[in-house]
């Protein structure tokens, strides 16, 4: 396999492994209005995991990017309202920084250890799931509240639109085009796809209540 191959198969093994992300947001988000961190966790993982499995299964990069940016879309025009109005905020502990960290830089680099066993595609999508989300929206709803971390998860969705149709055309063009076209093109897809993202969420009412 060559490079423009390694770097296809790479680039659609992250755009399959963003729905996992999208899914982790939304769901963390709407429980922990409703529950005790660990349970938005472990929920969000589950539906992480299984929109992950669905979306892997499918080989067209150009459909799975389609669906990751229309699921963002819906997520991020249909995010859940606060069910309070919550102004909690705790004094983090000294260690829990660093910890952060420590975890954090052991499942990247954990993840970046077992590229060559388990092949570019597989190490795209686990590289997508929301490892480093894990630690960051845990410990900000224990320390600020619902209420920070669904803007932590909210902001981390609108993001993903763009970056998703940028690897979905690089992931579709660079065996056929030269690399630098095929980034160019996927550069004009992120832009374009940012702009729309922009649009849709506009109209704050459409958001949706969970009570």
């Amino acid at each position: 396999m060559d490079g423009a191959d390694q770097a296809a198969n790479a680039a659609h093994g992250v755009v399959a492994g963003q729905i996992a992300v999208v899914s982790y947001c939304y769901v963390f988000a709407y429980v922990s209005w409703r529950k005790a961190w660990p349970v938005a966790l472990l929920t969000g993982w589950f539906i992480a995991g299984l929109a992950d499995l669905a979306l892997v299964q499918l080989a067209n990069t150009w459909l799975v990017g389609g669906i990751v940016v229309l699921v963002s879309a819906m997520a991020i025009k249909f995010w859940p309202k606060p069910l309070t109005d919550d102004q909690t905020v705790r004094i983090p502990q000294w260690w829990e920084t660093p910890m952060k960290a420590a975890i954090a830089g052991t499942l990247v680099a954990t993840l970046t250890g077992v590229k060559d066993i388990i092949g570019v595609q597989s190490a795209g999508i686990l590289a997508s799931m929301p490892v480093i989300l894990s630690v960051l929206a845990p410990t900000t709803v224990r320390t600020y509240g619902p209420s920070a971390v669904s803007e932590l998860l909210r902001g981390t969705t609108k993001s993903l639109g763009g970056s998703v149709m940028f690897s979905t055309i690089v992931a579709a063009t660079i065996t056929v085009l030269p690399a630098p076209s095929a980034f160019a093109l996927g550069l004009a897809g992120l832009i374009t796809t940012d702009l729309i993202l922009t649009w849709s969420r506009r109209n704050a009412s459409s958001e949706v209540n969970v009570l």
